[in-house]
């Protein structure tokens, strides 16, 4: 999406599984396992002493008095741990059979398609949770990303306005994005995702996945996944609501209802923001406004005990007011920036998946079958009337099987195998007519094997099908080792991801702009290696990691002045990306709590010219206080400070009257965010935050103007 924003930074920029965690971080063994889900809450319970028996598997397992699978007498009870499902998989942590209730450790689903503790994975993977984005006050998810090291965000000016992530320097449309387990790239749109689309509300949960990861999800995944879970029903009834306005005429609010029981489950939740915004061009006075209308839910039924049926839909309509970029340049120059207008888009997103699970052998044979679908609209309008359009269609069937084994006198191990047939099929249309369909069908199977709870190993590989391109294989291995007596982590990945072009690439969208349909996928082979280290017994806890990544094929944007137009190619030659991420997390007390985050990126293409927007070094720091005890044993009151720090970054500009491009540099800045919350009951708190609070002038793109400061507060609760 990013390289045809190049092209025409406004109008194309425009175009914009399964997953589930748990919490906290006392070790248990590395097992999953699998049972009907109730949302994404995590049982424990405390079990009976346990009765021996041997399972004809070959395998030495044991069973409790309740039937239950055990890994040994005291420790492991696979099918009364409870993870909650998300709609692509839905799977259990381990419990202990001990006599005290323990701490399941922070657990990832994204980097395996089935749940495993975090500390026992080679991938790089970050965790966003329902209470950060709370405490920071996040209104946009985008705006919690910048918080994440490797990734890099960009907004063409003001709220609303399209914005794209990128992930260790490669492509906004090389991140894949997963919402409740639906692929939410937009394949007329050049194939990207566009974030102001994605409000916070109603988010339980974000896994962010670095580094190339094909293997187990194909195309757009050479930067790596961002995978969004929202809130799940849970037993009982439970409710929330916030409303809360502010600068720039700005209004939002939401309100959901959750509930269920053994055997069903749902939620629902509604969410809108509007705004007037700011003009964003440097010419005029007129605002650039934005609104979105989101409806999302989620239900189960589970009819059987080792059977379940998901579902979930998501709805966002969203109408973004922008200026044109045309003719208006930087005065005494031809460099073309926005000038002063009244054009909009509106834009449309309906997806939805259901999926039906089946566990055998108590939870070690685990089965899903899922259909997922997307469907989105982008209208173009000037001065109120219709001038262009593109739809895209995606629909996406699969398969998954995962197998679970152990074999404890052999050094401790345990084996899991994963296999996947996912066939997708993409389509759209623009004003040109209906474009051409593209199909493809991957074939994936993993291994991961644990020795003496200790080193952890992973290896896999994914075929393509495609009916277009040629055939593609994406393997990927990934190793972590932990020494628990020190604290230490050592942690590594090697694999290979793969974009095909986009039917945008492919066919072209509007006359200055014209498809190639000789593209060829770009393909890349990354890896990374890091060591984690915690100390004063978890309380502190620093990453480093280094990363490197090759992208072939390249694609990328020339004008022809011949025809007058720009069109896309794939550059000869390697685009190379390198860089580090270092991240610290310190409890300095109980209630004081610190996130540290640094990444310095180095992107050349094959010429040896910097990536553009890709600063070489973006920091940020958060800072939560809990204060004011109450007699509930929580805390009444809350504060929660954000500096983001954004480098350098080179970014084109355009000539009139031809759009030759060119480069310019944009200035760094420091954004600071202040967010607090204050009890007033028992599930009611009044809320407010300061964005940009030293009223930062800043350009994320040349030419678009950002907000200033701005204060606003509200209202939320809870029962």
């Amino acid at each position: 999406m990013d390289r045809i924003a190049h092209f025409i930074p406004l109008h194309l920029s425009q175009l914009g599984l399964p997953i589930l965690g748990l919490s906290e971080t006392q070790h248990l063994p590395d097992r999953p396992c699998f049972r009907r889900g109730q949302g994404s809450s995590l049982a424990l319970r405390t079990l009976p002493k346990q009765q021996s028996k041997t399972i004809d598997w070959g395998i030495a397992m044991k069973i409790n008095a309740l039937g239950e699978v055990t890994r040994d007498a005291a420790t492991l009870c696979c099918k009364e741990a409870l993870v909650g499902a998300t709609l692509a998989a839905i799977a259990t942590a381990p419990v202990l059979a001990a006599s005290e209730p323990q701490v399941i450790p922070e657990t990832v689903v994204t980097a395996t398609r089935y749940p495993v503790a975090a500390e026992t994975l080679g991938s790089s993977v970050t965790v966003v949770t329902r209470e950060q984005l709370q405490q920071k006050q996040t209104r946009f998810v985008s705006d919690v990303l910048r918080d994440v090291p490797g990734v890099a965000v960009n907004r063409l000016g003001t709220f609303g306005n399209p914005t794209e992530v990128r992930i260790r320097g490669a492509e906004g449309n090389h991140t894949l994005v997963i919402v409740d387990g639906v692929k939410m790239n937009d394949p007329a749109a050049g194939g990207g995702f566009n974030f102001s689309t994605l409000l916070a509300s109603d988010i339980e949960r974000i896994e962010v996945l670095r580094g190339p990861q094909g293997t187990l999800y194909g195309s757009n995944t050479i930067g790596g996944v961002i995978n969004i879970i929202t809130k799940p029903g849970e037993p009982g009834l439970r409710g929330s609501a916030r409303v809360e306005g502010g600068s720039f005429g700005t209004f939002d609010g939401e309100a959901g209802i959750s509930g269920g029981t053994d055997v069903l489950n749902g939620a629902l939740g509604l969410s809108g923001l509007r705004t007037d915004g700011i003009n964003i061009s440097r010419f005029g006075d007129e605002e650039d406004g934005y609104s979105n209308l989101t409806l999302n839910g989620r239900g189960g039924f589970n009819p059987l005990e080792n059977l379940e049926i998901q579902t979930s839909f998501r709805y966002a309509d969203s109408n973004t007011q922008f200026d044109a970029f045309d003719t208006e340049t930087v005065p005494g120059t031809n460099i073309i920036i926005p000038n002063d207008d009244d054009q909009e888009t509106n834009l449309t997103n309906l997806s939805g998946r259901v999926q039906g699970q089946l566990t055998l052998f108590e939870g070690r044979w685990n089965h899903i079958v899922g259909f997922s679908g997307l469907k989105t609209t982008n209208d173009f309008l000037e001065d109120g009337a219709h001038t262009f359009f593109f739809d895209g269609n995606k629909t996406i069937i699969d398969y998954q099987s995962s197998v679970f084994l152990e074999a404890p006198s052999i050094a401790g191990s345990t084996h899991d195998l994963t296999f996947l047939i996912e066939h997708q099929n993409e389509d759209g249309e623009n004003v040109q007519g209906t474009l051409p369909a593209i199909e493809t069908t991957g074939f994936v199977g993993e291994y991961r094997l644990s020795l003496w709870d200790r080193l952890f190993l992973t290896g896999g590989a994914r075929y393509d099908d495609n009916d277009r391109f040629a055939n593609f294989t994406s393997p990927r291995v990934t190793g972590a080792y932990l020494h628990r007596e020190t604290g230490t982590r050592l942690h590594g990945s090697w694999g290979k991801g793969i974009q095909n072009p986009t039917l945008t690439e492919l066919f072209g969208v509007f006359d200055t702009f014209i498809g190639n349909p000789d593209l060829k996928p770009e393909n890349s082979t990354g890896w990374d290696v890091g060591i984690e280290q915690s100390f004063l017994g978890g309380r502190v806890a620093g990453d480093i990691s280094y990363f490197n990544n090759r992208i072939q094929d390249f694609i990328s944007f020339e004008f022809v002045p011949a025809l007058g137009r720009s069109r896309p190619s794939n550059l000869s030659g390697t685009t190379q990306v390198q860089g580090v991420e270092v991240s610290l997390t310190a409890t300095l007390r109980d209630n004081l709590a610190f996130t540290g985050t640094y990444t310095y990126t180095d992107g050349e293409d094959p010429d040896g010219a910097q990536l553009v927007r890709r600063p070489k070094h973006i920091a940020s720091a958060t800072l939560n206080y809990d204060f004011l005890a109450n007699p509930r044993g929580g805390n009444q009151a809350n504060l929660n400070l954000a500096i983001r720090y954004n480098g350098k970054q080179q970014d084109d500009i355009f000539l009139a009257p031809s759009f030759e491009r060119q480069r310019a540099t944009l200035d760094s800045y420091t954004l600071v965010n202040l967010a607090g919350s204050y009890q007033l009951a028992e599930g009611i708190a009044a809320i407010a935050r300061i964005e940009n609070l030293l009223d930062e002038q800043y350009e994320e793109a040349f030419g678009f103007r950002s907000p200033g400061i701005g204060v606003f507060g509200g209202l939320r609760a809870a029962y």
